[in-house]
């Protein structure tokens, strides 16, 4: 696109569209509920989302702060808001330009035409094929598009890179999981609800509605919150007070967890049951990295030499 004199680029089209499940590692769902190192440094993390601040960016910024909320930050990346605020501030002229050059008119219409189906009752059983800018960067990196048949016509698609390591389901674990650890639980949820917490559930996959009910908070609280002592949180005047109850509601969550044997021995057995899980499945594991290496590796040729189409190898 940039050969093409494309300077401001769509801040998601070029991923196409697919963001893959990541292996977060072997921690227990309980890891969730932060240890007292980690209540005192930043509570639950919840007044990040609320506070802009160079201490809050500092505080968000930090490695102990990301590996405890990796899964909830996702696949965010950093220039992504820039971005964002370029592809914005460009004119709908310039902007259809990228996209026809970078997927065809034929697949931009049909998007388009997709977007627009569920208000306008169209139904499509063939999606158009790729093309331009995207259709060469498939070849080059995947060798070519596959178009998958389905029950309502076909679709072309990209190759998936999903790793076998997100097969396994949290909750299946959790499931089996839990039953080993029901007394600890239960043990744990009476330590927050005589700490004045009001009565906590985990769900099926092993986690406290945590985030919910402390944006909730944050954003306005109501009747229907879990938190017994909601008025509390509700009268703090600005969000430095609902910051200093977040860490005292966080450091208690953290005492009651280690009181009640939610540390230690449980991430130690989640781990193991859950490379349990994985050994099976060992051979796709190591075809799967394999074949992202090949990919990579043929990525990185293409941006070498992009007009050598010799220079990849697929298998």
């Amino acid at each position: 696109m940039q050969d093409l004199g494309f300077t401001i680029q769509h801040p998601f089209a070029l991923n196409g569209g697919m963001v893959p499940d990541r292996f977060e590692g072997f921690a227990s769902p309980y890891s969730k509920i932060p240890n007292v190192e980690q209540a005192e440094s930043f509570g639950f993390g919840i007044w990040l989302y609320y506070t802009d601040t160079d201490s809050a960016n500092e505080v968000a910024e930090s490695p102990e702060y990301i590996a405890f909320a990796a899964d909830e930050l996702g696949w965010q990346d950093p220039s992504e808001s820039k971005a964002i605020e370029e592809w914005a501030a460009s004119d709908d002229a310039y902007q259809r330009e990228w996209l026809e050059s970078f997927m065809g008119a034929e697949r931009l219409a049909f998007e388009e035409n997709l977007q627009n189906e569920s208000t306008n009752g169209l139904a499509f059983s063939e999606s158009a094929e790729f093309s331009g800018c995207e259709l060469k960067s498939i070849e080059a990196v995947y060798g070519e598009p596959r178009y998958i048949q389905t029950e309502s016509g076909g679709v072309w698609s990209r190759p998936s890179i999903e790793s076998p390591l997100t097969w396994v389901s949290d909750g299946d674990l959790y499931s089996q999981f839990s039953e080993v650890y029901a007394e600890e639980e239960r043990d744990f949820l009476d330590c927050i609800e005589r700490a004045g917490y009001g009565q906590w559930e985990f769900d099926e996959f092993g986690y406290l509605p945590i985030a919910a009910e402390l944006s909730q908070l944050y954003e306005g609280a109501s009747e229907s919150s879990t938190l017994s002592n909601i008025q509390r949180f509700a009268d703090a005047g600005t969000p430095e007070e609902l910051k200093e109850l977040e860490f005292a509601l966080a450091l208690d969550f953290s005492r009651c967890a280690e009181a009640s044997g939610l540390r230690g021995a449980p991430e130690d057995a989640w781990a193991r049951m859950y490379v349990e899980y994985l050994l099976p499945r060992e051979v796709e594991v190591y075809a799967w990295e394999e074949q992202v290496n090949e990919y990579l590796a043929n990525a990185q040729k293409f941006l070498q030499d992009p007009s050598d189409g010799s220079l990849f190898t697929f298998l």
